[in-house]
């Protein structure tokens, strides 16, 4: 069984509906009607867990529908059922270059699993270095500026 992730519907200012998940900041989805807008949710989702698959990120677990905050504007959450990605994650061998020393500390807090531990860092570096705009906090920013 496929998890079921919590997304919540708005309606926008500018007309329309918007839809985003408290689980993956940025994942968002727009349309004229509600219906079109949790049609293209459900494939956002899809596409951001294939996404998260291919850069070895980890995919986390469902927020309940209960828990989740609600912005100040006519809003429901309902559940989406995620596809899950198929398939296993294709890894390439590399020839890294590293100092002695970093090589010694990073032994030391890997566990004996060098290139997991590597990977695990430069996943949690890219995060920084590619910020995905957050759907809900672009709203109240707007709500704000009147």
């Amino acid at each position: 069984m496929s998890p079921k992730y919590a997304a919540v519907m708005e309606q926008t200012d500018a007309g329309g509906f918007g839809v985003w998940f408290p689980d993956f900041p940025g994942c968002i989805s727009h349309a004229d009607d509600p219906l079109t807008a949790a049609q293209g949710a459900q494939k956002a989702l899809t596409r951001r867990l294939q996404a998260m698959e291919e850069n070895g990120e980890t995919i986390p677990q469902p927020t309940p529908a209960e828990a989740v905050d609600l912005p100040d504007v006519p809003s429901y959450v309902f559940l989406v059922e995620a596809d899950t990605p198929p398939g296993k994650t294709t890894y390439v061998r590399l020839n890294v270059t590293l100092p002695e020393a970093l090589v010694r500390r990073i032994d030391a807090v890997a566990g004996g699993n060098r290139s997991g531990w590597l990977a695990m860092a430069a996943g949690e570096l890219l995060k920084r270095h590619a910020p995905i705009p957050n759907y809900a906090a672009s709203v109240h920013a707007a709500r704000e500026r009147r």
